[in-house]
């Protein structure tokens, strides 16, 4: 089980919608890179009016799937 970042309590439900604003501070990522990789495709997430939302499922599925090239953080664990 994963736990946040911030609180270091497990993340429970893991297909809720969060911002990624919450993401960002759940997983360490900024959240304008979050909404780059957003826009890219290579993050699943959705625009709702102005805001992405995505899950933890959805961003835990993408940092198994990042390869290890340019400035890859080490630091960053599911």
């Amino acid at each position: 089980m994963t736990n946040d970042k911030m609180t270091n309590r497990p993340i429970e439900d893991k297909t809720r919608l969060i911002s990624l604003t919450e993401a960002s501070e759940m997983y360490g990522f900024s959240q304008k890179y979050l909404s780059e990789l957003a826009r890219k495709g290579r993050l699943k997430a959705q625009k709702i009016g102005n805001s992405w939302v995505t899950t933890p499922a959805n961003v835990e599925e993408y940092i198994r799937s990042r390869q290890r090239r340019g400035a890859y953080r080490d630091d960053i664990l599911i």
